[in-house]
């Protein structure tokens, strides 16, 4: 069964929010290898974005719970505002200020979308409003991968160094960060336990009762996010490293899978109610992307080995919405605030470690994470099945 409609306003969010990830994602490794910083640094600030933002998700599932989902989102949009003047000053205390800046955004936009999307629908058809908000996300997430032409188009026009160009783009962003602080500001405020409730105890605001299985939920995460951490997050700076290409090769290749995914994130839901639920198509995706990343590791152009990382990126994470929506089913809806911060801080603090260990060990043999990751999604997918059997046994 379908929602019968979504909140436009909660898509133009994600959609905005997709522009600065995709264009963060597709730039920020070949801006700070032109600026002449090493792996390892690229990896520390990012692991350092990833643990300030473990901190914000905590405090954005408690002011969810507490308050409003829209409270936190409206906090999220400003902030990364500020994040975009901080890259456009490429002093090495400045870009650290700007990645932890991102990590706190981050922490609030990330959890407060997936509380706000798991309460603005009904519960029976949470996986096509996750897929339909991702897929938004992930519309714009191509536009800004593909914008990693954009310093190459500055440079090449205006004649201005590459380091420059990529300073400008990003103040053209910022003018979109603000636009995004009003379409917050519009969205439809949801109480929470605190707002709807004065007389609630606080000791059964943040009792972690009711949340039964969802904990294997968490140790899977966990363990994906740490694999992901060491190889995916810094694959920006191994495609510029390895076959020296730019912001321009790197965020096409992004580009292009984060339209393909948007467009099939709109018919997963269907697919998954015909071939056994989200749980079992998230798993037959995932597991299908695992090949792919040893196949990386054995081929030497850019060209394939672009193409093997897109559909390798697309398996592993199309199904994504699906798992998200599982989650949160498991869980009652006065409770999805914690629990999706427990959900995001359980990818988030191993991320922030495997980033500082996995740019250490690009500069020691740009093959070896991407081998580690492969290993860790086996046993994390492995550990997810065998804790679910009754749900992959279900009928839909």
């Amino acid at each position: 069964m379908k929602p019968r409609s979504i909140d436009t306003k909660l898509l133009l969010l994600n959609f905005n929010q997709g522009i600065f990830f995709g264009y963060n994602w597709a730039v920020l490794g070949p801006y700070l290898r032109a600026l002449g910083y090493s792996g390892l640094v690229f990896g520390v600030l990012g692991g350092t974005s990833i643990l300030f933002s473990s901190i914000s998700t905590i405090l954005a599932g408690i002011i969810s719970d507490l308050k409003d989902s829209k409270i936190v989102l409206v906090l999220g949009t400003i902030l990364y505002s500020i994040v975009f003047i901080l890259f456009y000053i490429p002093s090495l205390p400045t870009l650290l200020a700007a990645y932890i800046l991102l990590g706190i955004a981050n922490g609030f936009l990330m959890t407060g979308m997936d509380v706000y999307t798991s309460r603005v629908g009904k519960d029976e058809t949470l996986h096509y409003t996750f897929s339909y908000v991702r897929s938004a996300m992930s519309f714009g997430g191509a536009i800004g991968s593909f914008m990693g032409w954009l310093p190459i188009f500055i440079s090449v026009e205006f004649n201005r160094e590459l380091i420059s160009s990529y300073r400008d783009a990003f103040l053209l962003l910022l003018i979109l960060a603000l636009t995004n602080i009003i379409v917050s500001l519009k969205l439809r405020g949801l109480h929470g336990i605190l707002t709807s409730n004065k007389k609630t105890s606080l000791r059964k605001i943040f009792s972690l009762k009711g949340l039964g299985r969802f904990y294997y939920i968490v140790i899977t995460s966990t363990l994906i996010g740490l694999g992901a951490a060491m190889s995916i997050h810094n694959i920006s700076y191994y495609f510029a490293a390895k076959y020296n290409v730019t912001s321009g090769e790197v965020g096409s290749i992004f580009g292009l899978q984060q339209l393909i995914m948007a467009i099939i994130m709109i018919k997963l839901p269907n697919i998954a109610d015909k071939y056994g639920g989200p749980l079992r198509t998230y798993l037959l995706t995932t597991i299908l992307s695992i090949p792919l990343l040893i196949a990386m590791t054995l081929v030497n152009n850019y060209y394939i080995a672009s193409t093997i990382y897109l559909v390798r990126s697309i398996l592993m994470n199309v199904s994504s919405p699906l798992y998200t929506a599982f989650a949160l089913s498991l869980v009652p809806r006065d409770k999805r605030g914690i629990a999706t911060s427990i959900l995001n801080l359980s990818s988030r603090i191993p991320t922030g470690i495997g980033r500082a260990i996995g740019g250490w060990l690009l500069d020691i043999d740009y093959e070896l994470p991407l081998r580690i990751t492969a290993l860790l999604y086996s046993i994390s997918l492995a550990f997810l099945a065998s804790c679910f059997k009754d749900y992959l046994r279900r009928k839909y």
